[in-house]
């Protein structure tokens, strides 16, 4: 593989790893849901950084790449919120 590869598949697996841990907070918390939703907010927070600096290193950072990580952590978080607050009654 090249290290190019190799990179990027560093990066996905160190991806792999704040999404599980995020998880894993989440569940372990889970009789709390405001404390559910503070670490589902962290890990979004965490997912979007994450992925702006790895473009940023690899010169191909645009605000079409921002405005995408922002939305789909936004859409993430107004997932979770529904399902943690029991959504629409359901």
């Amino acid at each position: 593989m090249s290290s190019r590869s190799n990179r990027h598949i560093e990066y996905y697996l160190s991806l792999v790893a704040i999404l599980a841990l995020g998880m894993f907070l989440v569940i372990v918390v889970s009789p709390n849901k405001n404390l559910q939703m503070f670490f589902v907010l962290l890990t979004t927070l965490f997912y979007v950084i994450f992925g702006i600096f790895h473009h940023l290193i690899n010169h191909d950072l645009g605000s079409k790449i921002v405005l995408e990580y922002l939305l789909i952590g936004s859409l993430g978080i107004a997932v979770v919120f529904f399902i943690l607050k029991g959504g629409f009654g359901i």
